[in-house]
């Protein structure tokens, strides 16, 4: 059974809304590696929200259908949300750590 067409619009449009939004300051992040246990903030942050977009589906599905995803409804999330799965790395990028770089002493 496909998804309902109002609640693929509702998607794309939170995604493309997270997209736009202002970023949480970077001085959480520190909290957030202890809290969660994560060394990559940027990877944590971009798995939790393509989570939420399934949870905010399936809770649709569930409250509208009174029943689960169907594995083909699964799918088709996954579908909408890959087309910006690039602007969301890169959204996410922003917490990234920058890389030190060493610099070499000359020989004598």
């Amino acid at each position: 059974m496909p998804l309902d067409r109002d609640i693929k619009e509702l998607l794309e449009t939170v995604i493309e809304n997270d997209l736009t939004a202002p970023k949480v300051p970077k001085k959480r992040v520190p909290k957030l590696k202890r809290v969660w246990k994560c060394d990559h903030a940027h990877d944590f942050l971009y798995g939790h929200r393509a989570g939420y977009y399934k949870g905010l589906a399936e809770g649709l599905v569930l409250e509208r259908h009174k029943r689960e995803l169907t594995e083909d409804e699964d799918n088709e999330i996954f579908e909408i949300i890959e087309p910006y799965t690039r602007g969301l790395r890169q959204y996410f990028a922003y917490y990234k750590e920058k890389r030190r770089t060493r610099r070499h002493k000359p020989a004598i």
